[in-house]
């Protein structure tokens, strides 16, 4: 039933290879899903049910006989106003970003985005640094937003949880030669000047789905890597 379900979701994507690169699954694996050889671990099964907005009825039930909720009028707005193109823009997988700003304490920070794509959302997700943070916990630290383009610059809108401190990112690619390589600038709005108020310089470089050139930054930048891993920032 699963297998006849993901064959069946899967139609709405003309090409396979590029749902699977959305999906972060390997494309052989992906085959064993669709023909029913194998199923899927649940972290991956929580991944594809969001991916496609369904819930696990799908390992047990013919779609037909699943509700669909109906649409929330924000998701319309989002769809409609805001996602228009970044799905030719902005690639899916791992960033390593850098920000600069002259005016704190700490110059640099590195951080590891996640970028991915739900129907016509491109969103991304990331954790603040333990360094930039001390003592708060993993989903205090978390970062998640929505990505759009605006003719050749992408911005982002992005915060902590409960809006605590919003950022606005501002990018444009660095050349076609650099590939997926990115610069510009990222604003946090904040209550007050010590959460972090202020305009940073900042960089993006992709390194894909590649988990392992990921998380060698552990290794090459310090805290780049902290609190997250595969599951969690697939997920």
């Amino acid at each position: 039933m699963f297998g006849a379900n993901l064959r069946q979701l899967a139609r709405k994507y003309p090409s396979v290879s590029e749902l699977c690169r959305q999906l972060g699954i390997n494309r052989t694996q992906f085959n064993r899903y669709l023909s029913g050889e194998s199923f899927p671990r649940p972290d991956v099964l929580d991944r594809i049910c969001q991916f496609f907005n369904v819930d696990a009825r799908i390992l047990l039930k013919p779609m037909d006989e699943i509700e669909t909720s109906s649409h929330h009028p924000a998701s319309q707005v989002i769809d409609r106003f805001l996602t228009t193109g970044t799905e030719e823009f902005l690639a899916t997988g791992f960033y390593h970003a850098v920000e600069t700003s002259p005016h704190k304490r700490n110059p640099v920070r590195n951080k590891l985005l996640f970028v991915r794509r739900i129907r016509h959302c491109t969103l991304l997700r990331c954790y603040d640094p333990r360094s930039q943070m001390p003592g708060q916990s993993a989903p205090a630290r978390e970062v998640q937003g929505i990505v759009s383009c605006i003719g050749s610059q992408v911005f982002a809108l992005m915060s902590r949880p409960g809006a605590q401190d919003c950022r606005m990112m501002v990018l444009t690619k660095q050349s076609e030669q650099a590939g997926q390589d990115w610069s510009g600038y990222i604003y946090h709005l904040a209550a007050s000047s010590a959460q972090g108020t202020g305009v940073s310089r900042l960089k993006l470089r992709h390194f894909g789905h590649d988990l392992t050139a990921a998380l060698r930054l552990r290794r090459e930048v310090p805290h780049a890597l902290d609190e997250v891993t595969p599951t969690v920032a697939l997920t």
